[in-house]
Formats: structure tokens, sequence, C-alpha cells
């Protein structure tokens, strides 16, 4: 025996000095919440890296692009850095192990994850996590053990932390892909997105990293904080262990509370009586013996009621307050509960997020008797003043100038470049097809005025061969019925060729139409509105919309220019732009009278034009009331223009 056992260590040393820890895979993916490819990839993706829980450790960064992303705006300077580090240029993306771009989401395969478990590593790695009693702070232990036989020391060796959630459910979808299920989203990275640097590990030796840090606002479940934890060499991207500690049950005095408006909203477009009402349900696991509920009207001061009872786990009580006038417009209604059995910690709140409703009316009363909007005085991201959009996102129907578009676009992006601003539909980013967005004009009084017309510049550019649409209805009794007027989709809406990329129009791609008012003359309450079908194509730029009669002398012969000649703004004041929609090539001459009939200005002498839409400019140097006459081969027609100086 004596001389047995000194063979026997012989034989087990190669089995300790070549030690080797057990692998895990770490996948970092790069998505978005309103990236099409994201949510289509994403569920095959999340099955097979569930079926490989013990294999694998997912870390998901929501990227600030192609659209709107809630998780990116909450931190994206750390995505930001993890996207600026791997470089990545599109999304879906996903990293193996730092070093193996395995591309799309829908690319990673089982034989992918099996080649990553067959690299050795010598580090082993265990995690865990607690949250402070109140619910504000984090604490991590991560100890990393070299079961080597020699030093580990490659240089460069960073620990990255981060706090994650496991899963993050949304009611609706946050972005414009439909996407709700978010898995192992990044929340925060402790120190921070560089990581903590590590020193060498001596052989069979270990380092341990603490963290407490503060938990971030804007955490929507604390009942899914996980923590994943990755060590990786800085310079050639290779990670070398990654482990992971799961969401932990919550302790102490916790509730769950799901907000569900239910108000009484008004019966119209010109009703304003509303009854604030919403049910509160307890989906968490305590009874509910009190709590506030409040709502607010557009941010006003909150109106609260103090409820007392017993609302049990899975228990629903509705709480209505007095009715209420509200006042033409959008009037958003946000509902809140607060002090749920006093103290009690409100630890979900992803179904507290459908807690607002919004109702929109309109002025009972005509407010003028004709429209005139070029969108130049409307801020950006705005609607214009006297208009009502019923939309599910701010870019559905939105204001911008080419700075909101695009840093490199040089031309104007009003109606053929002659104005800085346009209003705009962000097709190409919205993921629901046959969605609509409505832009409404408040009421205006046709009842003194005949031959009225509706008349507008608009670009659009399809995506391959995608068909958004574009309406034009006007309504007689406040909304309850519309009348379309004009309707185009597809090839026929198409002001340019087809193109994949964000479509901002050029110079040359706006086109005008008008529609004549005939079967509306001589009512008092014309409501227009200009509605977009979304086909998750491309944008629909709108501007210079305008209603109004034609304005013709005893002498003129509107013929073929009827509806088709408009001078805008009225009132001018630096300059005014003349319209001219000519049917077939004509010779034009525009004069500017005074109201004694003396020619003020010559603008075209005769100029022979082609069929289409042409554009003239006016600088008045003078205050006062002009007459604008278009006088061509087949019709004239005379604008009356107020200048104010």
């Amino acid at each position: 025996m004596k001389q047995l056992l000194p063979a026997l260590l012989l034989l087990l040393l190669p089995a300790l000095t070549n030690a080797q820890a057990v692998r895990r895979v770490m996948v970092e993916s790069f998505t978005q919440a309103s990236c099409g490819p994201c949510a289509s990839q994403n569920p095959a993706f999340n099955a097979l890296l569930q079926s490989n829980g013990d294999k694998v450790v997912l870390l998901k960064y929501q990227t600030n692009w192609p659209g709107y992303d809630p998780m990116n705006e909450q931190n994206p300077s750390e995505v930001a850095a993890r996207v600026t580090y791997y470089q990545t240029t599109s999304v879906p993306n996903v990293r193996l192990d730092g070093v193996q771009n395995a591309g799309v989401a829908s690319a990673v395969t089982q034989a992918m994850i099996n080649n990553r478990l067959n690299q050795s590593t010598p580090i082993d790695m265990t995690l865990d996590h607690q949250i402070s009693a109140g619910f504000d702070s984090i604490f991590i232990q991560c100890k990393i053990k070299n079961l080597g036989a020699t030093e580990f020391n490659p240089g460069g060796v960073v620990l990255h932390t981060a706090v994650t959630e496991k899963q993050i459910l949304f009611p609706t979808a946050p972005g414009s892909n439909g996407e709700v299920d978010f898995k192992s989203v990044m929340r925060k990275m402790l120190p921070n997105a560089s990581g903590a640097a590590l020193a060498a590990i001596p052989a069979g030796d270990s380092v341990t990293i603490t963290y407490a840090a503060a938990l971030p606002s804007y955490i929507y479940n604390f009942a899914r904080i996980g923590v994943v934890a990755f060590v990786q060499k800085t310079s050639d991207r290779q990670v070398y262990q990654a482990v992971e500690s799961f969401p932990k049950p919550l302790q102490g005095n916790i509730v769950d509370v799901a907000v569900y408006p239910n108000s009484i909203g008004p019966d119209g477009f010109c009703n304003y009586a509303l009854t604030p009402q919403v049910d509160v349900a307890n989906e968490g696991d305590t009874p509910i013996t009190s709590m506030d509920v409040s709502y607010t009207l557009n941010g006003a001061a909150a109106v609260t009621q103090e409820w007392e009872g017993t609302l049990a786990p899975g228990g629903t009580v509705t709480i209505t307050f007095p009715e209420i006038a509200i006042t033409p417009g959008a009037a958003e209604v946000d509902y809140d509960v607060s002090n749920a059995n006093g103290d009690h910690f409100e630890y979900n709140s992803l179904n507290e997020l459908l807690s607002s409703e919004i109702y929109y009316t309109l002025s009972n009363e005509p407010v003028g008797t004709q429209i005139t909007e070029g969108m130049e005085s409307t801020p950006v991201r705005a609607v214009p003043t006297g208009t009502l959009a019923i939309k599910d996102a701010e870019d559905h129907f939105m204001v911008v100038n080419k700075g909101v578009l695009s840093s490199s676009v040089t031309q104007e992006v009003g109606g053929y470049g002659a104005s800085t601003k346009s209003i705009f539909s962000n097709c190409y980013g919205w993921n629901d097809p046959g969605a609509e967005a409505h832009l409404i004009f408040e009421k205006i009084d046709l009842s003194g005025s005949t031959n009225n017309y509706v008349k507008f510049d608009y670009a659009h550019a399809r995506y391959q061969t995608t068909s958004e649409r574009m309406l034009v209805s006007i309504s007689t009794d406040c909304g309850d019925t519309w009348t379309t007027i004009w309707n185009k989709a597809g090839a026929q809406l198409a002001t340019a060729a087809a193109t994949n990329n964000f479509y901002i129009p050029a110079v040359t791609h706006w086109r005008t139409d008008s529609v004549a008012l005939t079967n509306f003359d001589g009512n008092g309450e014309v409501l227009v509105r200009f509605t977009v079908v979304t086909a998750y194509g491309n944008n629909i730029y709108l501007d210079n919309i305008r209603v109004y009669q034609p304005a013709t002398s005893a002498a003129d012969e509107p013929g073929l220019l009827a509806g088709k000649v408009q001078v805008y703004p009225n009132p001018a004041s630096d300059l005014a732009r003349i319209d001219v929609q000519l049917a077939s090539a004509s010779a034009v001459n525009i004069s500017v009278f005074d109201l004694s009939g003396k020619l003020v200005h010559t603008i075209a002498n005769g100029n022979l034009l082609s069929a289409g839409n042409h554009q003239f400019n006016w600088a008045p140097q003078a205050q006062g009331v002009f007459l604008v006459r278009v006088a061509t081969d087949f019709g004239a027609v005379t604008e009356k223009v107020t200048v104010v100086k």
C-alpha cells in the first residue's frame, strides 16, 4: 500500500491541476420595442434560451432606435456604452460570450450554444442579491474563483454586473412593434457600464466583489428584480464566465394594486359631461383595508376619495366621483392609488400604466368662416391651434421641421420647400397596420358663402408596395357622421418613388389637391377631418390646409380655375404666396391692384406655364386691402388679401 499511494496521487494530479469550471454562455441581445424584426424573432429566440436555462445567461439591452422604447429612455447612456463597445449598428443583434457575433436573433442555434459550452474556462462564479427592507437599495455579492493550476491574469479583465428585470410584461405594447413581453432587461450596470477592474487571481484563490446600490426609480416590478454578472476581457471582448441571481420573494409589508379607468365619458364631440370612475383591483396576496384614490384632469390639482373596507386578494372595487364638465379639446383623466394599507409598499407599477383616459371634444360654436393653416406658427412636435389630434402616439400627427427629422436634411420640409414646417405622420415607425390617426379642425361657418373649396399640399413615398391611406372627411353634425370627400392610398397617394429609407420629401415631391365643398354650401357648422391609415410603410406630410371661397370680380370668368387659385396667408405681412393649379398649359398673368383699381405690382406677365402646380411670391410694401388677379387662357380669378404691417 505504501508503494501504491504515490502512484495514485500521480494519477489524480492532472485532474487537480487542469480543473475547469462548468461553463455558462453569456448571451447579450440588442433589441428594441419599436423594431419589427425584433418582435417577430424574439419569441423563438427566448424559447431557445429558456430550453437552455442551465447553460446560458441572458442580458438584453433596449436600444434607442429605430423608434420609441421607454426602457431605453430610462437608462440610455449605459445601453449606448454597450452599443459602442460592440459597434452594434442594427437590431436585433446577439453576441455570444462577447466574441461571437451571431447576427440577428433568429440566427442563434443550439449548435452555437453547444460550441460555446465546449470552450474551457478556469473561472467559477457565484452570485447572490438581497433587496433592502425599504425597497430602495440592492445588496449584491459576487465571488469569482480561479479553479486552474496557474494564475488567472489575462490583463484588462473586468466584472460586469447588471441589475435586471427578469420579465417586464406590459399591459399594452410600449413601442410600435406590438411586443409586450420583455425578458432579462438590463436596468442598471454597477458600478457603471465600464465594469469593475479585476486584479490577477492566484491558482485556487477567489475574489469577492460587493455592491450596496440604490435601486433605480424606474423599476416596474420589484418582484422581478434579478442580477447578472460576467467576467470579460476588455480588449478582445472574451467572456470567461457568467452567472445569474434570480428574482426572490419580497419580504415585508407589500401590496399590488391595479388601476382600470372606467369613466362615463361625453356622448359625442359636442357634449361635455364626464363622470370620473375607476376600478381598483387587489392583485397581491394581502387584503387591502384602506387607500386613497384620486384623479387629475389635464394635470390640475388632484381630487381624492378616502376608501375603507376590505378588498380581498383578487377582488375589485369601483370608485365613482361626482360629475364634472370638461372644456373643448383633449381632456386627459389620470387615476392614482396611494397609501394602500397605510404604509405598505406598492411593488408593481405595470398594472397601473393604463391609469389614464382621454376624451376628445370640440367647441359647439364655429370659430370662423375659413381655414388657413400653414403650420409655421405651431411649435415642433405639437399640432396647430384650433385642431384636435386623435392619435395613439405623438408622431402619428405632429408638426416637424427638418431639424426634427434629420440633422443631414438641407431642404425645408414645408410644402414645396417654401416654408420650414409641415405636419407629419410617422408611418415608417407605426407598426399597427390599419390603425388610424385623425386631425380635426374646429367648426367653421359656411352659411354665408358658396362654392367653397378645401385645398392642401401633401407628400408621400411608399415603402416597397405598402399602401398607406389618407382621407379628407366632412361632418355637419359635430362628428356623429362623416362624409369622405377625398380618399387616396398606395400608388395613388404616392408623390415620389418608393424607398426603403425613412422618407423626407424633396422640394419636387409635393402635390396640391383641392375638393369642392358644394354639397355643404350654406351650412353653419362644418368640421374638416384629415385621416391617416398606417400600413407600416412610409411617412406622409401635409401642409397649407385651406378652406376658402374663391373671390371673383364681375369681370372674372373662373372656368377651369375655380378652386385652383389661392393667396395665403391671409391676412399677410411680409410675404404672401400665390398658388395656381393649371389643368393644362397656359399663359399666366398675375397682377396686384389696390381697391381703387390702381395697378400696384405685376407678378407674372404672360408667363407660359405647363399643366400642374405653380407657386409665386409677393412681398407687399404697404398695408391695406389688395386684389390679386390671376388670368389664364381658360379663366380668371381675383382674391382679396389684407396686408398688416
